[in-house]
């Protein structure tokens, strides 16, 4: 288990926000304020992101493992979970590693599946970045431009994590061991302790994104027989920044519906 880094908002029913490959918990600040008026929100960096521990591994039972370690922290039994990307197969691996410690599971844009595309390009891209070279963010910028990565947002959402200290560039991510486990964190396993995990489940699909495809339903169904999916339409992958209140309304709407308050 790896020592992570974390936030807390608000108080009441806690719920933890994991993020996606190359993010923060930072970058789920203005969800987590929405979302803590009605409940305690915890926003962390997943290990070898962030101010977290940089480890030697990067498996989905690792991180599953990590959680367990922050529950441990704050004195949590159990707790509702939302992850987005890669960080939605992290809360469906805790789900199925801790299911009675698992209150209701939020999956953003992703399935339980193994995706053929990686971003080891832009890996590349960044391990190439002469760090103790370049004078400012705009020269990072356009060396990432230049290497491959044409993508203006992207760009941006990637720099988040180079971050300056002592008068020098470093890169927040532990890109070595990314690189390295990149196939594995595309894929995702199907030895866990339980076959399915039969607590409160919502995907949410992003309308103008192809990472959660009807033909994913099927094992959807499998692993999490109570789950549905909704669309938000008009969004792309990184629907919470596309459409936040939204996004906001549907994780609000669910968890009170999936609170044992609202059964009674």
């Amino acid at each position: 288990m790896a020592k992570l880094n974390y936030n807390i908002h608000g108080e009441g029913e806690p719920l933890i926000v994991l993020h996606g490959l190359f993010g923060s918990g930072r970058n789920w600040n203005s969800v987590a304020k929405e979302l803590a008026r009605h409940r305690q929100v915890i926003t962390l960096d997943l290990r070898n992101h962030g101010d977290s521990k940089h480890t030697d591994t990067m498996t989905y039972a690792d991180m599953a493992g990590d959680i367990e370690w922050l529950m441990a922290e704050l004195g949590l039994h159990s707790a509702a979970l939302l992850g987005h990307s890669m960080g939605g197969k992290v809360a469906m691996a805790f789900a199925l590693s801790q299911p009675k410690r698992t209150d209701a599971l939020m999956v953003a844009d992703i399935a339980p599946v193994e995706y053929r595309f990686t971003f080891t390009g832009f890996i590349d891209a960044m391990l190439s970045l002469p760090v103790d070279e370049i004078r400012n963010r705009g020269d990072a910028d356009e060396w990432l431009r230049e290497a491959g990565i044409k993508d203006d947002m992207v760009r941006a959402f990637l720099l988040q994590s180079l971050v300056r200290h002592d008068g020098a560039y470093a890169w927040q991510l532990n890109l070595p061991v990314l690189q390295e486990y990149m196939q594995e964190l595309a894929s995702f396993p199907s030895d866990w302790p339980v076959h399915h995990y039969d607590g409160p489940v919502r995907f949410l699909a992003a309308g103008e994104s192809d990472y959660l495809q009807p033909r994913y339903y099927p094992v959807i169904s499998e692993l999490f027989p109570e789950a549905d999916v909704r669309t938000i339409e008009g969004a792309g992958h990184w629907l919470h920044a596309d459409k936040p209140e939204t996004f906001v309304r549907e994780v609000r709407d669910f968890l009170t519906e999936a609170s044992p308050a609202s059964k009674q």
